[in-house]
């Protein structure tokens, strides 16, 4: 079953219907849906489909196995192409006779072993683009070799006619896979796997939420643990030391100076480039305050990939390695506490961002959100530092939400300590909005605060 992606699809689709060439680049870190996503838009096409994927191996060895695939799509045994120029052109040139579309995945292989293969396609296309209907699609996983192709000044700038960079699903997309589960499962299952498409099609419905997890995350050699495992060591071969720097993250250390310092305890030289990496690998991300998005000093590290954080959080340095081989045992022993009292709530905070900012492009906010993001300060004098969980800003002001994903409902008393906190801060707040995983009290005024439930978030 193929979800989500509508937008993309509809874009494809039209592309596909009309009679000049058309080029696409599509990347997007691995397992994201690439692939699936070009290859659901094909499904119904008369055109010939010429489909190569590039193999992690030399520039040689994939140019003969490209021709060999041309050689049976064609049934032209003689053929034969000294180079990728020959092969584009050959192929290009096929297509002034014939309706075809022409999909090269990962071919950020290609260009991690030979850079310039990205220039000789780019000749290729300005040789053929008006006086051809050729569909072309490429796509690739290393997202910084495939943003280079078309950075102003690369060979093929201007040349792609569609770039498509494909995310992870948001809360509710992924909730697709799992769509009869419970909302507060769907959370919980969110919050465990995140948004990428192939984690979330491992999932069996058929059992419940935790046996998912037991089975695809905490069992000793699971299929997610290798995946996690060749996703780290495919993108860098300073594998222990970005572990230890994910663990860091997942526990908690956010802060650029006190990453540096930890690292620096180990004898690790600044994180600059693995930090880099993982955000690069769309695992991290930066996180600045709301209203001050250039100050470094209050810049946070935050995970994008719940999966990663779930596992380097709780599995990959336990020192009770051994129980995994009874997940539920581990679970109940090691994980359960935190994960429900700590790690979920801090989830829902992610997950009502994510619904704020849904909502908002689909003009369900009036007025629409300009920025989205959060805030803290120090109130010195009551030595306490004040975080906000959701801010927004829109073109009235500010609005805070407070996010509480607890059992019992939202009462008069959560309103007002909310409505004292903000009243200190030096951010100004025109309104206060509260998100709740179970509902408000009845007597609160509702037309005065923004509530949203969280069977409003899953509607």
């Amino acid at each position: 079953m193929f979800y989500g992606r509508k937008k993309e699809l509809a874009e494809i689709k039209e592309a596909l219907k009309t009679d000049r060439f058309e080029s696409f680049l599509v990347y997007g870190r691995r397992r994201i849906g690439k692939t699936e996503l070009v290859n659901e838009a094909l499904k119904d096409s008369s055109r010939l489909i010429i489909f190569y994927e590039c193999a992690k191996t030399s520039v040689e060895e994939n140019l003969y196995l490209f021709t060999m695939k041309i050689k049976k799509i064609f049934n032209e045994d003689h053929i034969s192409f000294n180079s990728f120029s020959a092969l584009f052109s050959y192929l290009f040139n096929k297509s002034l006779s014939q309706d075809i579309v022409l999909f090269i995945d990962e071919f950020s292989f290609l260009l991690d072993e030979d850079f310039t293969i990205e220039s000789k396609l780019a000749v290729v296309i300005d040789e053929y683009k008006n006086k051809s209907n050729l569909k072309l699609f490429v796509s690739g996983s290393y997202v910084s070799l495939m943003e280079k192709m078309i950075e102003y000044g690369s060979h093929s700038y201007g040349r792609y006619t569609h770039i498509m960079l494909i995310n992870t699903f948001d809360y509710y997309d992924s909730s697709l896979f799992y769509s009869n589960y419970t909302n507060e499962e769907k959370v919980m299952m969110y919050s465990v796997f995140g948004g990428v498409p192939f984690f979330n099609s491992l999932i069996d419905t058929k059992k419940s939420a935790l046996e998912n997890v037991f089975d695809l995350v905490i069992r000793r050699n699971s299929v997610l643990e290798h995946e996690i495992s060749e996703m780290i060591l495919a993108e860098t071969n300073k594998i222990a030391n970005m572990n230890y720097l994910i663990t860091m993250i997942a526990r908690g250390i956010v802060k650029y100076k006190d990453l540096s310092s930890n690292m620096a305890s180990k004898g690790i030289s600044k994180p600059d480039y693995l930090l880099g990496k993982l955000i690069e690998m769309d695992i991290v991300k930066k996180v600045f305050p709301i209203n001050d998005e250039s100050n470094k000093k209050k810049t946070n590290y935050v995970f994008k990939d719940n999966l990663l954080n779930f596992y380097y959080k709780y599995i990959f340095f336990s020192p009770y390695q051994e129980f995994r081989e009874n997940p539920k045992f581990f679970y109940e022993n090691f994980i359960k506490d935190d994960f429900e009292k700590k790690y979920v709530p801090k989830k829902f905070e992610m997950i009502s961002m994510e619904y704020l900012t849904r909502a908002n492009y689909n003009y369900l906010i009036d007025p629409i959100i300009l920025k989205i993001g959060s805030y803290s300060y120090n109130d010195a004098s009551k030595k306490i530092n004040r975080e906000f969980d959701v801010v927004t800003l829109d073109k009235i002001g500010y609005i805070s939400y407070e996010c509480k994903y607890t059992n019992s409902l939202v009462n008069i008393n959560v309103i007002k300590e909310e409505e004292e906190q903000t009243s200190d801060s030096k951010l100004p707040f025109y309104k206060l909005g509260f998100i709740s995983k179970n509902g408000f009290e009845e007597k609160i005024d509702k037309s005065k605060y923004n509530l949203i439930e969280l069977n409003d978030m899953y509607k």
